[in-house]
């Protein structure tokens, strides 16, 4: 089935994502096989659930606006566009992250039950104290355990990670010419979108904020931290602020603009 595929997918990216993280210390040119693959999963999965979702493409304006405001497409886009560039390290770990909870969600729901069908009642009664497990039970309860614990901090970390550690990544990158000039765009476009369509996402943006704020401005910054760089960091985040205030709510740009 679709769904088969679509796990198939993200176990492509898991595997080949932690062989890549794995190899990357002893050699990129090696470990850059196991990058490019993993990307190829993520866009097999990705262009899987799309197309469950929506059909084939339609050649309509209301077809590509509810195309553009789902998170999938925007993940699918993206993937397309690393695999596309020479490997980023720090680019693959938030697909890693979401394949994982995938792989899990549809094993512990679809795979072990269709070959151990009794593990979706005994599970139940365990839950309620009156059945002991089997072992591929007791594996399904771990599974279904784990990932409830995990799934939401996980989420918050892989937001943070996607705002502060590949944001900064990529433009230093560019400028030191390590990375495309374009991969700077083309990723806060991105982000762009993240912060309009995901609430995550924006917490992940007040997270970094506020422990910059505690870093680099007073009273809580150390006094080594020069005014010139705290100055800049103001400036900055002053205006990222109200870049994020116009893209939650245009019509707090043109108010401004009015009242200039």
């Amino acid at each position: 089935t679709a769904q088969f595929y679509w796990w198939a997918g993200h176990m492509i990216v898991l595997i080949f994502g932690t062989l890549y993280y794995v190899r990357r210390p002893f050699g990129w040119k090696s470990a850059n096989w196991y990058y490019g693959k993993a990307y190829l999963g993520a866009l097999a999965s990705y262009a899987i659930v799309i197309y469950k979702t929506y059909g084939p493409p339609q050649l309509n304006l209301a077809f590509v606006q509810r195309l553009l405001v789902d998170e999938n497409v925007e993940y699918l886009l993206l993937a397309g566009y690393w695999y596309s560039c020479r490997p980023i390290f720090v680019t693959l770990l938030p697909f890693v992250v979401f394949s994982l909870f995938h792989v899990i969600t549809y094993t512990r729901s679809s795979l072990i039950p269709m070959f151990f069908p009794e593990v979706t009642a005994e599970v139940q009664r365990a839950r309620q104290g009156e059945a002991l497990l089997s072992a591929p039970a007791r594996v399904s309860k771990f599974m279904g355990d784990w990932s409830s614990k995990y799934y939401s901090p996980a989420l918050r970390q892989v937001g943070v990670w996607e705002v502060a550690v590949i944001g900064v990544w990529v433009v230093l990158g560019a400028v030191t010419f390590q990375t495309p000039l374009l991969a700077p765009l083309a990723y806060f476009q991105f982000l762009r979108m993240r912060y309009a369509l995901s609430a995550p996402t924006r917490a992940a943006f007040r997270n970094v904020r506020v422990l910059l704020d505690r870093l680099l401005t007073p009273p809580t910054a150390s006094a080594n931290v020069p005014g010139v760089v705290a100055d800049s960091y103001i400036k900055a985040r002053d205006f990222l602020v109200r870049m994020g205030s116009m893209i939650t709510d245009p019509t707090a740009g043109q108010q401004q603009q009015q009242q200039r």
